[in-house]
């Protein structure tokens, strides 16, 4: 934070360290685990961890239970696609080729991964594109240690996120969203405190884009309204940023989801917090 504070020219107004954060404990405590790995690859997709997160004890209230994740070995640059059924995951991979190949210009080179369930239709697919599968060990899941720590940052930084707005553990997708939304534009040490974002697309994040997670917003709706009398917006609660649009996921009280670029925040109020008191 300190260096996305000082590269945006933004003074640190917290300069309290000795600040103890409760929602950090409860999304964050973990055992001590093995060190990560330390092979460099070069280039871009040369290496491109995957594995699945899941089944969540609650489904989303879009019946998602899972959650697939692919890391650039490289850049350590996460893309994640969300699932109803973990076997859904050889068809996602194919979108995230697809995508790697049209939007970045590249290919991949190898896949790896724990060759679950989940993941042997894979080798197939893969070997028939010249895609090399690589497969670490039974019972070794520390050969699989940076995908495996991305989920550990992803699910503890999106229950921190859940804890912070009292919002309900059925709303993980969208706090896993945007954890990882924050993940890939904060600096990692493991790539020498580069932001895999710019390391990865060669231009700067947009973090005045940026918004706290579970506060009050009020999305522009008077293209929603049937008479001229009704209130141009109403209180929402912001949830997550659209991946297909420039602009906020918010929720209303009816349970509606509106997607607007047009939206006002209030960030010092969070309405589930309100309700919970």
């Amino acid at each position: 934070m300190k260096i996305v504070l000082k590269l945006c020219n933004i003074p640190n107004v917290n300069k309290d360290s000795t600040y103890f954060c409760n929602h950090c404990c409860l999304g964050k405590s973990h055992r001590l685990l093995a060190s990560s790995c330390l092979t460099v690859y070069d280039k871009y997709f040369d290496h491109v961890y995957t594995d699945l997160w899941g089944p969540s004890h609650c489904a989303s209230p879009s019946g998602f239970r899972y959650y697939i994740s692919f890391v650039d070995a490289n850049t350590r640059f996460t893309w994640m696609y969300l699932l109803k059924n973990k076997f859904d995951a050889l068809e996602l991979f194919k979108l995230f080729k697809t995508m790697v190949s049209n939007y970045c210009n590249s290919s991949i080179k190898a896949v790896q991964s724990d060759w679950g369930g989940e993941f042997r239709p894979f080798t197939k697919f893969l070997t028939d594109h010249g895609i090399q599968h690589r497969l670490i060990c039974l019972h070794t899941h520390h050969q699989n240690g940076v995908v495996e720590h991305k989920h550990r940052h992803v699910v503890e930084l999106g229950l921190t996120l859940l804890s912070q707005a009292k919002l309900p553990l059925h709303d993980w997708d969208h706090a896993f969203v945007s954890s990882l939304y924050l993940i890939n534009r904060l600096p990692s040490s493991v790539i020498g405190n580069e932001i895999p974002y710019q390391k990865l697309l060669n231009k700067q994040a947009d973090y005045f884009f940026l918004k706290v997670f579970g506060c009050s917003c009020f999305p522009l709706l008077r293209s929603y309204n049937k008479h001229k009398l009704q209130f141009r917006t109403q209180e929402c609660v912001f949830l997550s940023y659209s991946n297909s649009h420039k602009g906020y996921k918010c929720l209303a009280a009816d349970g509606r989801l509106y997607i607007s670029k047009d939206v006002t925040f209030n960030e010092r109020v969070f309405p589930y917090l309100i309700t919970a008191k």
